[in-house]
């Protein structure tokens, strides 16, 4: 009896073993291979890659991919090529993308994919499998933003060829001014080699490059300029070469081969290459590869010498933070400084704590170079996640676009503080906002206005708010005829990114009114309306399930609302869910208010007459003067230079640290300036008076007897 139910147990154990519910739930290894060849900047062997996401049902392969947190580190098995297996459930459905750790040279996300969630999605199949190499998505590819998951970086040909992808960094002679000396040096770069039967590759043709292009996602901030970067693909025909066979090869520019002379070629002198050539050996199998990154001669960009160990204190009020939805009292906020090698380490993060009400301070020792810029940035960490603020410099002048979308400030000495708590919407010290990225708590009807009164003062003023995408670039004799013309939304908050020009003005959705329809309040007052409909549930649709919203206006549906452009220049607002309305309302290039400058973004109104005088003389730094008389009752005169074209801001506050009057917010000409300062309605004592002028900001005090 008791040998017949043992026989019995061990059956119905081997038929739930093997039944099919339970082959489903067992693990199988998935081997992710990715390719770094179009990330644009120096990743090598030693840079940080995870794989980051989460899965649609299995919890274990949501902690497999850590939910969006810190990944699955990948492993360098060769030049471009990483991989990483991971036991996941067949089945199950991943969303995920491939991110880049802060380092010294490069940081980030990859772009959004065109699918409906903007990520790689991927189903576990029921076997072991090794995918085929994953390229990170910079934006720029042949068929759009990585449409399939498995994109390359370059149109595939027919089987009998072989494809290499080569790629040259010419920041390092750029920075020794070997390279940029003329305008045509961006069509000049090519690769001459032992094509070994081309078609593409022979010593006697150079085959020329192209300049790569900036990422189209404003996370990815690197250290070197995309455009420092040259690729392109050459064909090697299969039945010319075998696997294993070397292949020589150089880069060149124009029709030489010695920099510093008559010609512009490598001087490979160093190792490894001896004083020949480079070389590659083609692949097992004839498969198509990429070759890794090289510095033109191998010269390496010159760094910034950071030799002053400083004593900072960041202090920041989070007033705004905290209305716009974006921060909670309570939250992690920190600031991470040394960007773009402006300090040793970098980024380096300092934690801010609360000090009273809404403002917050932290102290910390970074090495990084008195006279020079420091970049840095405020961010939120929730969820295992760093949010990083929404910021643009307005008045930012460098070479690397993506720099200006990080604060910045002169080091005036070995110990300093920086100040940013200016409640006006375009100082450089103006409060910190940070995107909101949780889903809806409700269905919301959102009205979204904009005010165009500021693009008719501007092309009043004699401006031209040029389009960067469509064909309607406005002109000063066209002021009358924007209003005629009408405005468009675009971006993630109406869905998603809309072809700029015609196509977004047949996109009805797209379209703002002032007619009195749409949510419009009044007809023809310059205000243009739309309302937009959230949900929770519209997650995979752009990001219209979600609190945080980027977009951009433009008149006739074109881009033109930068006046000039700039990398990362879109409005970024959050959804207020508490109840089911909310209105965004804009003026029309606040994302670009120095080039606006015949509009006051703070008050709303076309500038006026401010009484600020120019004095004579050529201004050669920066400075704030004492003011005189001082004591003084009722008035005085504070005079204060500026050697370049600066957005000025100069503010008078109590002892207390509250802001008394605001003299100068306006854009003004480099020059010796003067302003009036009438005391008549405050009481005896001290107060402060603050310039910020760029990235210089500069305190005083002064006493009133009356």
């Amino acid at each position: 009896m008791n040998k017949t139910l043992l026989l019995m147990l061990v059956a119905l154990v081997a038929v739930g073993l093997f039944s099919p519910s339970v082959l489903v739930a067992q693990q199988k290894n998935v081997t992710f291979i990715i390719n770094t060849a179009t990330v644009p900047d120096s990743i090598n062997a030693t840079s940080s890659l995870s794989i980051t996401g989460a899965a649609a049902h299995d919890t274990n392969d949501s902690k497999a991919l850590t939910n969006w947190g810190t990944g699955a580190l990948l492993n360098n098995i060769g030049g471009d090529y990483w991989s990483k297996t991971l036991a996941l459930t067949p089945g199950d459905t991943l969303f995920y993308k491939i991110r880049i750790y802060p380092t010294a040279q490069n940081s980030g996300w990859e772009e959004n994919t065109n699918a409906g969630n903007g990520n790689r999605n991927f189903i576990v199949p029921a076997k072991d499998t090794v995918l085929q190499p994953e390229f990170w998505n910079n934006g720029n590819f042949p068929f759009g933003k990585n449409i399939d998951v498995f994109t390359k970086p370059y149109t595939t040909v027919a089987d009998s060829f072989v494809s290499v992808y080569f790629r040259v960094n010419m920041q390092g002679v750029s920075d020794a001014g070997a390279f940029g000396w003329t305008a045509a040096d961006k069509d000049s770069v090519g690769v001459l080699g032992d094509g070994k039967g081309g078609p593409d590759l022979d010593w006697g043709t150079p085959f020329y490059l192209t300049q790569e292009k900036t990422p189209t996602n404003g996370a990815n901030a690197f250290g070197l300029p995309a455009t420092s970067f040259y690729s392109a693909r050459l064909r090697f025909r299969k039945s010319q070469v075998t696997p294993g066979m070397d292949v020589a090869y150089k880069f060149r520019l124009g029709s030489g081969w010695n920099l510093g002379s008559t010609g512009r070629g490598e001087n490979l002198s160093d190792p490894p290459y001896g004083g020949t050539n480079r070389h590659f050996t083609m692949p097992v199998g004839l498969k198509d590869t990429t070759l890794q990154w090289v510095y033109f001669s191998n010269t390496s960009p010159i760094a910034r010498a950071n030799p002053d160990t400083c004593i900072i204190t960041w202090n920041v009020n989070l007033s705004s933070a905290i209305s716009k939805g974006g921060y909670t009292q309570g939250d992690t906020v920190e600031v991470q400084s040394g960007f773009f090698n402006t300090a040793v380490v970098n980024p380096r993060t300092t934690f801010l704590h609360q000090v009273i009400g809404f403002s917050y301070r932290g102290v910390d020792t970074v090495i990084t170079k008195v006279g020079a810029l420091l970049d840095y940035q405020f961010y939120t960490h929730k969820f295992g996640q760093d949010n990083r603020e929404n910021y643009y410099n307005f008045t930012f002048a460098g070479a690397q676009a993506s720099e200006a979308e990080r604060r910045q400030f002169t080091v005036p000495s070995k110990a300093f503080t920086i100040y940013d708590t200016s409640n006006s919407v375009v100082s450089a010290r103006r409060q910190p906002v940070f995107p909101n990225t949780r889903v809806l708590a409700r269905k919301v009807h959102v009205l979204y206005t904009v005010d165009m009164r500021s693009a008719y003062y501007t092309l009043k003023g004699g401006d031209t708010l040029f389009a960067i995408q469509g064909n309607t670039t406005v002109y000063p004799a066209q002021k009358d005829s924007i209003f005629k013309w009408g405005v468009w939304i675009n971006g993630p908050a109406v869905d998603n990114w809309d072809t700029w020009g015609l196509p977004l003005v047949q996109d009805v959705p797209h379209e703002m009114w002032d007619d009195g329809t749409h949510g419009d309040k009044t007809a023809h007052d310059s205000i243009f309306s739309v309302i937009v409909n959230y949900s929770p549930d519209s997650v995979g649709t752009g990001s219209k399930g979600i609190v945080g919203q980027v977009f951009k206006f433009g008149i006739y549906g074109s881009d033109n609302e930068g006046g000039v452009g700039g990398y990362g220049n879109n409005h970024a607002e959050n959804i207020v869910d508490t109840d089911t309305t909310y209105t965004i309302a804009s003026d029309y290039g606040s994302i670009n208010p120095a080039y606006y400058k015949f509009w006051d973004f703070d008050l709303h109104r076309p500038k006026t007459p401010t009484g600020i005088s120019q004095l004579p003389g050529v201004a050669k730094a920066f400075k704030l003067e004492q003011n005189y008389p001082n004591p003084f009752n009722p008035s005085t005169q504070i005079e204060f230079s500026i050697p370049v074209a600066s957005q000025v801001e100069l503010k008078v506050y109590n002892i207390l640290g509250q802001e008394v009057a605001t003299l100068v917010n306006e854009s003004l000409k480099a020059g010796n300036h003067a302003v009036k300062f009438d005391a008549s309605h405050i009481a005896t004592g001290v107060y402060l008076y603050r310039i910020t002028a760029g990235t210089f900001v500069s305190t005083k005090k002064m006493l009133l007897l009356k």
